[in-house]
Order: structure tokens, then C-alpha cells, then sequence
């Protein structure tokens, strides 16, 4: 069966029952002008080379610049380009392809189905294509095919394997890398390899064309877990200088350097990214939910690494600012859980209200989304769904976080029947949301999910009645079903907060195994460092004690002056 007829029988030779795509803005002038060979450079986007057969000089610039922004996930600068594209020249079939995948965020589960559809539907003559363009018109209409996340996700990356062998080249294959991350379930037994595929085929394109930001873009996702974040390092200090003007190519190196412990980069490029994400909302008169929030979530977590609470309570009262003014679901979920990791790290949980307040404002209304696009991703992120529907896994995580910062925060101040009460009502949210989690992880993954919301529950209930040998055998629970996951440097790490219980039972070996345990899966985390070394103190082991102070002192060389521990780890480095 040919693609020419597939395309023919899936659109019936017609657009005119399709409903209408996006506005089309008007278009900008273009940037430059596509060579001959379709060799597209731009210094502020990166470099790649995609065939294309039709299209003027101005729609043909539109679109190659609308890729590059797709590759490093600038989704807001992809449509605008794509739908100048098109305002360029409304015959050129991919540009509708181009503005469809715009819609479509693989590694977030986060699609605008109905979108994507109807700018699929209005490309002129798919059929008249070549083979070649085909094949990439028949693989997006598998992504936005009928069906789950996990199963769409799915059928891509094989249609992805199918257009990469038959049609190899960079695009084709930097296209399949991201395909088989975007279809690979949290916690599959071949995660491992997977990555290491993605990255393989990644790297090949990188050695050629060391300015294609999807190459170097897609190894450092590949690579973001504890074991094999060293392999990604020499590319995250390239990407944001490839793609400087795409504010998620400037924090994604922070997903390596904060895996090594490297948080001086890492707020660097959360900075950077912060700052780029504001000029773009500004210069586009875009809403604030435009904002990467993201990585100031970030640069919350890992100026507390340094000492610097000054900072970070500048980042968060930023954050609450904007969730003031209004903000939508997906944003709110990321503050709600931020209340939570900033008490842990403080101890000042009888702030909870007045942190959690903000949330009360109205939350600002964003497109409808197709119903499907309201569920998790592959990677366990969740996508909102049209305004008021509140079953939407969106929702239901803002309700899930909150009640989780309020049971954190009743528990810490042993208010067992409290934390009772909350922790019920965490289950029947949770309970709300399995449903969105049945169509997009594997049963191991739902499986690992219901053993650390036993534990989770469990340890909430130690914390309340301070029963120490309970809190850790829950938080040893949590540690092995979840053993890495996405980079996130929150306040909370299970081996961490087990360690910290077994120092108040006295058990200074098995803490400074669980210290040791944290610092392997996040190295150079200061709170990690401070119980290492207390508990070799403890141990009578003096030289690895000071060895510890001495590396966390060097951490802290620039912290506030107030911070906690700071006097202790000084004067024991100085010894």
C-alpha cells in the first residue's frame, strides 16, 4: 500500500470537511534565504540540512528555523515560524506538517490533538509529495492518531524506526532518538538500553554537525540519570551555545551538571534560561505561563546546595507572585510541590498556609486541549485539559500537592490525626488519577507507584508519632521503588531523610551508609555531606569526618552567613 494512497484515504482527497487550523499570524520577514542543498544556519538557533521540494525562498527560511526552534522544544517560536511558513506559501505541505508537530510535546505527553489534526488536514496535495515527505507526513499522523499516549507514542517511534531506514539521514535520525525516549515508560527493564540507542544515534549526527541542536538536545535527555550523566557532560556545555535564543537549550544543561553536582553551572544555565524565557514573553506580548518556570522551580533548589536561602527566597517569592496574577494547572503543579521541598528545607512548617495561599487566586484559563492530551505522558508528566474539566490529571495533581504539603507540615509538628486525614485524602486523589496513569505506564511503573504511595503514606505517619525505626524502613521502601528518575533537585531524597532518622536512633554506621547511598545518586548534596560527615564523627573515623566538612566548607565558601551548619563545618574543615 503506498503512502500516496494512505495519505489520500486518511485526508479523502479533501480538506473541506476539516475544521480550521490555528490562526495564522501574519508572516515576519524571513530571517534568510535556504542554498540550494537546504543547508539552514542560524546563529541563534543552530544548524541542520532537511530536504525539501517545494516551498519558496521566504516559506522555505520560515520552516527551517521553525525546526531548529522545535528541536530544543521552543514549541512558542516553532508555530510562529511554521504558520509564517505557510502565510509564506500556502502550498507547501510541510510547513502544515511542521505547524502540526509544533502541537505536539513527545517527551511531556502534552498535545493539542485537534490542532495538530486539522493543520494536518489542511495541506493542500500530501499526495503529490515525494516518498521521502510522505513518510514524515505518515509518521505524524501516527503521533496524533487515535489512542493513548503510551500507544500514539508508540506507533511513532516505530513509524520513526520504518521513515529512519528507509531515508537515513540527520533528521530522520535525531527524529527516531527523541521518538523512542518519548516511548519509553518510567522504570522499563530496558530503559538502559533504550537510552544509550537514542543517544548512539544522536551522536552520530553530533559528529558531523556539532551545531544540531537536536543532537546534542537529545543525548543530554538520554543521559539524565545518575549512572550515566558523566557520558553527557561534553555536550551540555555546548547546547545553550548552539541555541542560545531557545531558553530550554540553556537550562538543559543544568540536567547534567546538578546529576554531578555541579551547581554553580547549573544555576548559571537556570539563570540564563530564566532570563531568555522573560525577553521572549516580553518581546511576543506573550502571557506569563509563558515564563520557564521550570527553571526557576530550580534555581529555588539549588541555591539552598550553595547556602544561598537569600537567593532562592528571591526565586520563590518570584513564583508566588506569578501564581498570584494567575497562572494555568500545569504551572500550579510545579509551585504547589515547590511549597512542599522549600519546608522540607527550611523546617518551617507552620508556613504552609500562608505559602499555599497564593493558589487560592483563580487559575488562568489556557486553549482547550484534545481530551486525550489530559493525560500523563510516557514519562509520567500530565498535559491539562480543557479549561473546567476537573478531572483532568492536572487538577487532580495541584489537589494531590497541596494536601501533600499540609500532611508534610501536620506531621512534622506530630499532629497525628491531621496527618491522618490528609494522608486519606491524598488516597482518594490518587485514587482519581489512576485512571490517567493506566494509559500511559507499564504495570511495572503502576506497580512501583502504588509501593512508594504505601510508603509515602507510611512514612507521613512515622513522621507524625516520631517513630524514627518506622520513618526509615518506609523511606527505605520509597529508595528502591524509585531508585532514579528525571532530574529534579528537591528538597527531598529518601536515603537522605533515613540517614538523618538513623542519627537520632544513634546508628551512626547505617546512617553514613544511607549519607553514602544520597551522594551517590546526587553528588555534592550539602545536607547529604553535613550527615556523612557527622556520622563519621560519630564513628571515631576523624580523617574521612574532616575529608567531608572540608568538601562541603569548599561548597559553601560563599554561603550566608546565617546558614545552618555553616559554624560547625568550618571549624571542623579548620581542625
Amino acid at each position: 500500500m503506498s503512502r500516496a494512497w494512505i495519505l489520500c484515504g486518511l485526508f479523502a482527497c479533501s480538506k473541506h470537511d476539516a475544521p480550521p487550523p490555528p490562526p495564522v499570524p501574519t508572516a515576519t520577514p524571513a530571517r534568510a534565504t535556504v542554498v540550494a542543498d537546504d543547508r539552514y544556519n542560524d546563529a541563534a538557533l543552530g544548524s541542520l540540512t532537511f530536504k525539501l521540494s517545494e516551498g519558496n525562498p521566504a516559506a522555505r527560511a520560515h520552516f527551517m528555523r521553525g525546526l531548529l526552534a522545535l528541536h530544543s522544544f521552543w514549541y512558542d517560536e516553532a508555530q510562529r515560524q511554521f504558520a509564517a511558513a505557510i502565510a509564506a506559501d500556502p502550498a507547501m505541505n510541510m510547513a502544515y506538517w511542521g505547524a502540526a508537530m509544533s502541537q505536539c510535546k513527545l517527551l511531556w505527553g502534552e498535545d493539542n490533538l485537534d490542532a495538530a489534526r486539522a493543520l494536518l488536514k489542511q495541506m493542500p496535495s500530501p499526495d503529490k509529495l515525494p516518498e521521502r515527505e510522505q513518510a514524515w507526513i505518515v509518521a505524524a499522523l501516527q503521533l496524533v492518531g487515535e489512542g493513548d499516549v503510551r500507544t500514539t507514542r508508540a506507533n511513532f517511534a516505530q513509524a520513526m524506526e520504518e521513515l529512519n531506514t528507509q531515508f537515513p539521514d540527520d533528521e530522520s535520525a535525531t527524529f527516531l532518538a527523541i521518538a523512542l525516549l518519548s516511548a519509553m515508560p518510567a522504570g522499563a527493564p530496558d530503559e538502559v538500553a533504550v537510552r544509550k540507542r537514542a543517544a548512539a544515534l544522536a551522536a552520530k549526527v553530533f559528529e558531523h554537525n556539532p551545531r544540531h541542536p537536536g543532537a546534542a538536545h537529545y543525548i543530554i535527555h538520554a543521559f539524565d540519570t545518575p549512572e550515566l550523566a558523566s557520558l553527557g557532560l561534553a555536550y551540555a556545555r555546548q547546547y545553550a551555545e548552539i541555541a542560545p535564543a531557545a531558553f530550554h537549550a540553556r537550562h538543559m544543561p543544568a540536567h547534567i551538571f546538578s546529576r554531578l553536582g555541579m551547581w554553580k553551572e547549573a544555576i548559571t544555565s537556570c539563570q540564563a534560561a530564566w532570563d531568555a524565557s522573560l525577553a521572549a514573553t516580553a518581546r511576543e506580548k506573550l502571557t506569563p505561563d509563558h515564563d520557564d518556570f521550570h527553571s526557576l522551580n530550580w534555581l529555588i533548589e539549588m541555591n539552598f546546595e550553595l547556602g544561598h536561602r537569600k537567593d532562592a527566597e528571591i526565586a520563590l517569592e518570584r513564583f508566588r507572585t506569578a501564581v498570584r496574577g494567575g497562572l494555568p494547572h500545569t504551572t500550579r503543579v510545579l509551585y504547589a510541590a515547590q511549597v512542599t521541598s522549600y519546608l522540607i528545607r527550611t523546617g518551617e512548617w507552620t508556613r504552609v498556609d500562608e505559602l499555599l495561599a497564593p493558589l487560592e487566586t483563580a487559575p488562568l484559563e489556557t486553549a482547550p486541549m484534545s481530551p486525550m492530551s489530559g493525560t500523563p505522558g510516557p514519562n509520567g508528566s500530565a498535559a491539562h485539559c480543557a479549561p473546567g474539566v476537573e478531572t483532568s490529571a492536572t487538577v487532580l495533581q495541584e489537589q494531590l500537592f497541596v494536601l501533600v504539603a499540609r500532611a508534610r507540615a501536620a506531621a512534622a509538628q506530630h499532629e497525628v490525626v491531621k496527618t491522618t486525614a490528609f494522608a486519606d485524602q491524598i488516597d482518594a486523589v490518587g485514587a482519581k488519577l489512576r485512571p490517567f496513569l493506566q494509559v500511559t505506564q507499564s504495570r511495572e511503573a503502576l506497580s512501583n507507584l502504588e509501593t512508594s504511595n504505601a510508603n509515602r503514606r507510611a512514612a507521613l505517619l512515622a513522621r507524625a508519632k516520631g517513630d524514627d525505626r518506622a520513618l526509615v524502613a518506609a523511606l527505605h521502601g520509597s529508595a528502591i521503588a524509585a531508585p532514579g528518575g528525571e532530574s529534579n533537585p528537591n528538597g527531598f531524597l529518601p536515603e537522605e531523610e533515613a540517614g538523618q532518622a538513623l542519627l537520632r536512633m544513634g546508628q551512626a554506621k547505617a546512617a553514613a551508609a544511607a549519607f553514602t547511598s544520597a551522594l551517590v545518586k546526587q553528588p555534592e548534596r550539602a545536607q547529604s555531606l553535613l550527615g556523612l560527615a557527622r556520622a563519621e564523627t560519630k564513628l571515631g573515623d576523624r580523617a574521612a569526618a574532616k575529608a567531608h566538612y572540608k568538601q562541603l566548607a569548599t561548597l559553601w565558601a560563599t554561603a550566608d552567613a546565617d546558614t545552618p551548619g555553616l559554624d560547625e563545618v568550618r571549624a571542623a574543615a579548620a581542625s
